[in-house]
């Protein structure tokens, strides 16, 4: 929940904005750049070849049956930055690292 303090700051935010778009018009919106970060779900999928079952010859089923796939726990962060015309930038970060100014 917003403090009364943080709703004027975003009111002011929102004015100043306004104003810049009446003196720059597009140009300004041109200038304005968000970004988002989340987490995504991943796995890598195996090749054809690798879901391959030995089975033995004497079997009863004549069709190798594929284990029931599970959703992996393997994850990473995504951040994506972007304007009015598009993305700017996406990146997948590793396990244990952080955005700082530098990066």
């Amino acid at each position: 929940m917003l403090s009364d303090h943080h709703k004027t700051q975003r009111i002011g935010a929102a004015l100043t904005f306004l104003q810049r778009y009446h003196h720059d018009g597009d140009e300004f919106l041109d200038k304005i750049v968000t970004g988002y970060e989340t987490w995504v779900h991943y796995e890598t999928e195996e090749t054809k070849e690798q879901s391959k079952q030995w089975m033995h010859s004497h079997s009863s089923s004549r069709k190798p049956v594929k284990f029931k796939r599970t959703f992996s726990t393997k994850k990473c962060v995504a951040t994506v930055f972007w304007n009015r015309k598009g993305v700017l930038l996406a990146e997948f970060m590793l396990r244990g690292t952080t955005i700082t100014a530098a990066s």
